[in-house]
């Protein structure tokens, strides 16, 4: 299971999960609900009654959880996963308490590669929300802390000339 599986990093992460032949359940408004199919993704909204109908979609548990959202994500996912060792976050600081991991991304040569082989076979993409041009950052920074959660990044357009 994804939280926030439409977001930026998200996204991300229920790629590379179905890359690796994971069924992936996402978390998201309904209005995301339609990207996330065509990702692969089986939908589920947030909200009160999220881990019944998470049971729902898989009675047995889910294998793992990411989260990408903070919040209730972490405490509603260790009552949903198998082992709650496999709950993750990158939005909760307080993971660790609850029995979970807090990842952060570091580089890794061999991972990266992987990466690049899944974006060149069409396998992984980045969604971009909003491009501003770099002159525009300032305006990047409101539109981001306006928009709050979005449907994938928003960037900063560096013109190479």
């Amino acid at each position: 299971m994804v939280h926030a599986a439409a977001g930026g990093v998200g996204s991300l992460g229920v790629q590379i999960a179905l890359a690796r032949g994971a069924r992936v359940i996402g978390t998201a408004d309904e209005r995301n609900h339609d990207f996330l199919r065509e990702l692969g993704v089986t939908p589920v909204t947030y909200g009160e009654g999220l881990a019944e109908r998470v049971r729902r979609l898989a009675p047995g548990g889910i294998d793992a959880a990411f989260d990408c959202y903070g919040g209730d994500a972490v405490a509603v996912s260790q009552k949903v996963v198998k082992d709650p060792a496999r709950v993750v976050s990158v939005a909760d600081l307080t993971v660790a308490d609850q029995g979970g991991h807090l990842v952060w991304a570091r580089s890794n040569a061999d991972e990266l590669t992987e990466l690049v082989d899944l974006a060149e076979s069409g396998k992984l993409s980045v969604t971009v929300h909003r491009a501003f041009p770099l002159e525009q950052a300032a305006d990047a920074w409101r539109a981001l802390q306006e928009e709050g959660r979005t449907r994938g990044r928003i960037v900063l357009d560096i013109d190479a000339n």
